[in-house]
């Protein structure tokens, strides 16, 4: 998982950034036959490279230069200072959101890129969604036999040993469904509510985790029940850990193809867009990563068996939220504040 895109905090950020984007300049010159993605690097990026990169530099001849740091504060350095290194960048709703807001891309060029499979929600001027990951309620099998659901994990008379992620995104919109609020009334958050919701078994949360965190609480068998990324889980039951998960009261985030304002070599960019959101190469991405498509005929092309289970799915997603990046991008400094103040105190 990611962390939703913030803002620079000062401009001496933007420029340390720039500056440092121009010493590196030189590696990432104009060329045809050549496009910079960036990424987040880790599992995510060998598996973007699996299914994206090297299918692409061996279908089409161009090279394909993988990079990592995506995020709105690099990205707004580059455009602000001139220096584009990157071409086309993977980014999370939020950050995605953030970027297009500070007028830092490029429209896409859909007589180039062809995706009529994927939603037309997600086929906007300046960014394509083309990947989905969730966040997920798991428990141990051998605590609870029966399953876990979102009510029961906020019932303080279910004990448990309960692990949440240090972020106040996910979170309140986990316990809010837990709650009884429909995925189509969360927004805006009540966020007064979703804090009392979680205040309920406070007593009884181990910690708020970063995920790789979670990931190790759950395989060293520390907790009992957690939300977390649904790929970190499923990381953890392949090494061993007896848990299982649900996608009942998920949240569903949307990950983007968007280029750079500026980029050097924006029309291999374009034609890199178009092959990674084919239904072949989107169902080639959940053999090494767990993250569902966004193209409809993808899942025609994915074992059923393995289909079944991902996020975004269309009979996950009806059990699901799916997370209001704007709402988080325009809210995310106030909540933070009011977040921080209750895991403090």
């Amino acid at each position: 998982m990611r962390q939703i895109g913030l803002k620079l905090n000062t401009f001496a950020g933007l420029i340390v950034a720039a500056s440092a984007i121009f010493l590196h300049q030189s590696a990432f010159a104009a060329d045809p036959a050549k496009v910079v993605v960036a990424a987040y690097g880790g599992s995510f990026q060998d598996a973007q490279t699996k299914a994206f990169f090297d299918p692409y530099a061996k279908t089409t001849g161009a090279k394909v230069i993988g990079t990592t740091g995506s995020g709105h504060a690099k990205i707004k350095a580059m455009v602000l200072s001139g220096n584009i290194t990157w071409d086309v960048v993977s980014a999370d709703a939020a950050a995605y959101e953030s970027e297009m807001k500070d007028n830092l891309l490029q429209p896409l060029d859909y007589s180039v890129i062809k995706a009529d499979g994927i939603p037309a929600n997600l086929r906007t001027k300046y960014g394509i969604g083309y990947m989905k990951f969730s966040e997920n309620l798991a428990w141990n099998k051998s605590k609870f036999p029966n399953g876990l659901t979102p009510a029961q994990f906020f019932d303080p008379a279910v004990k448990a040993r309960r692990v949440l992620l240090a972020l106040p995104y996910y979170n309140l919109e986990f316990a809010l469904l837990a709650d009884g609020v429909k995925p189509s009334e969360l927004y805006p958050l009540d966020v007064a509510r979703g804090l009392k919701v979680i205040d309920r078994i406070k007593d009884q949360i181990v910690g708020f985790k970063p995920p790789s965190d979670v990931q190790a609480l759950i395989q060293q068998g520390e907790v009992d029940a957690a939300f977390a990324p649904g790929g970190r889980v499923n990381n953890a039951i392949k090494a061993g850990a007896n848990w299982a998960y649900t996608y009942d009261g998920s949240v569903t985030v949307v990950e983007y193809w968007a280029v750079v304002k500026g980029a050097p070599n924006a029309a291999e960019a374009m034609k890199f867009i178009n092959f990674a959101v084919q239904p072949k190469q989107q169902a080639e991405l959940p053999r090494h990563i767990f993250y569902g498509p966004t193209n409809i005929d993808a899942l025609k092309l994915i074992d059923p068996s393995v289909a079944k289970d991902l996020p975004g799915t269309p009979e996950n997603e009806k059990r699901s939220a799916i997370l209001n990046s704007k709402w988080w991008n325009e809210n995310l400094d106030s909540v933070t504040a009011q977040w921080n103040t209750y895991v403090m105190r």
